[in-house]
């Protein structure tokens, strides 16, 4: 039997398919959600050259891409100036910032960070800094290393101060100069830690 439009039946349906419309999305992008975070939670960020080829540079560093050995493309990081430089504005070198998303769920954790680096075709270089940088860390935040000669990555555990930051940045500036000191990058990997007590909120 087909129901008459005064019928209650038919608002009461219509209501519950109204209600469906509505809230199915919600839902839908709610276990999207919970499913992005719980994968970051169990398998980290994993920079590969599709987010590396957007890199930041900040002022005193350049960037470009170029072909590696495997076949692939690289991003080359070159300084144009020494870190520290009074001349330009202080920044994050050659950085990718983290998603909201990705803050929410590493923040009030230390951080173990692989940054897949070598010296770039041509380039001497032997040494890299890397940094994490959140609001009151400035350029205090680097860590001078040797860049392996067996192409294994350098891992270094970064423990940011705060545990509701505004913005988080993980960046690298070459510690030689030009063409010499130009490295190479291919990949950032960075996996969550223990948690940890964080000073000024």
């Amino acid at each position: 039997m087909l129901l008459r439009l005064n019928d209650p039946a038919f608002y009461a349906i219509g209501i519950l398919l109204a209600g469906a419309m509505i809230f199915a999305p919600i839902v839908l992008a709610y276990r999207q959600q919970a499913d992005g975070m719980q994968n970051i939670i169990e398998s980290g960020i994993d920079a590969g050259f599709d987010r590396l080829q957007s890199l930041v540079a900040g002022p005193g560093i350049v960037t470009s891409v170029a072909a590696n050995a495997n076949g692939g493309q690289s991003v080359v990081v070159l300084a144009e100036n020494r870190l520290g430089d009074p001349v330009i504005v202080s920044s994050a070198g050659a950085f990718i910032p983290l998603t909201r998303r990705e803050l929410e769920v590493v923040q009030g954790h230390s951080l173990q960070v692989e940054f897949h680096v070598s010296a770039a075709p041509g380039s001497e270089a032997g040494q890299v800094n890397l940094g994490l940088f959140q609001r009151g860390i400035g350029q205090n935040g680097w860590q001078l290393v040797d860049i392996p000669a067996d192409g294994q990555p350098i891992s270094v555990t970064l423990t940011p101060p705060q545990c509701e930051a505004e913005y988080f940045f993980i960046g690298l500036w070459p510690a030689t100069l030009g063409e010499p000191g130009a490295i190479q990058l291919d990949r950032i990997r960075i996996e969550m830690l223990e948690p940890i007590e964080c000073g000024g909120q």
